[in-house]
């Protein structure tokens, strides 16, 4: 139907995992790859319970088998997930199986006709966007997960063109990990700073510097432990010692200290 490939287990992952936890990840086919950036497939065989940090990409996650929750609140079958700002702790119940949809930055618009904005800090039940009964038939009754989403996002796709001015100034931002200048940004981009932030809340789904701030924090998380707090801190263009906790704080909820002690499972 669609060609895919495997092209990451656990074995692939950076922290290791309970062996009652299975993840692989996957390639989407060359019409989606300008959209979504993979597939992962989480198998949990026992219960646990993972620390979810904000990303700076929306998530679609669709539930195959069993009950996860947050806040000993079961979640929709099938929810978008737009970009956060505070962590989330997600229970995976005993034989639960779950796909997410992983989006490239912008990527969302060109199949939801909501502005990526709606979503931020939000969790919504993708049946109050488009209509999923076929999606829900084929999946409970096939096995072919990643053909079967395929079909449909698909389906969804409205083969809009990328926003290349906001793509550019994502590239920059990750370039620099978050630590730059957000009105020198617009001025290269050669847009004024109010116009740049209402067309790049539309498309990513928060503001640049709410962006950049995902991003810094992200590459902060990534580099530990090859530097210590206080250098990490510094690069990263914090004050001091005690910005740096706040932020870093709201980012996981934990400390420093306690977060690298406990990391998330995936």
């Amino acid at each position: 139907m669609f060609a895919y490939y495997c092209c990451a287990t656990t074995k692939n992952l950076k922290n290791i995992l309970p062996f009652s936890i299975k993840i692989h990840n996957y390639i989407p086919s060359p019409s989606l790859q300008t959209y979504i950036d993979g597939y992962r497939i989480i198998d949990s065989e026992a219960l646990i319970v993972n620390r979810v940090l904000p990303g700076i990409v929306p998530v679609l996650a669709l539930r195959l088998k069993g009950n996860i929750s947050s806040q000993n609140e079961s979640l929709p079958t099938y929810s978008l997930s737009g970009l956060r700002k505070t962590p989330r702790l997600i229970q995976y119940h005993a034989g639960t199986s779950n796909l997410l949809i992983l989006f490239k930055e912008g990527g969302l618009n060109a199949f939801f006709d909501i502005p990526a904005h709606e979503f931020f800090n939000e969790s919504i039940s993708l049946d109050n966007l488009v209509d999923i009964s076929f999606l829900e038939d084929q999946l409970s009754e096939g096995t072919d997960y990643i053909g079967i989403v395929e079909n449909f996002l698909l389906q969804q796709l409205k083969h809009r063109t990328p926003d290349q001015l906001i793509l550019a100034a994502t590239n920059a931002i990750k370039e620099q990990q978050g630590n730059l200048n957000i009105t020198q940004l617009a001025s290269s981009l050669y847009i004024s700073q109010d116009a740049f932030e209402k067309r790049f809340r539309k498309v990513i789904g928060t503001t640049p510097k709410q962006f950049a701030s995902l991003v810094r924090m992200q590459s902060i998380v990534k580099n530990y432990p090859s530097k210590d707090f206080t250098h990490l801190a510094l690069e990263a263009g914090y004050f001091d010692q005690a910005h740096f906790n706040k932020a870093f704080k709201q980012f996981t909820g934990l400390t420093p200290s306690s977060f690298f002690n406990t990391p998330p499972q995936w």
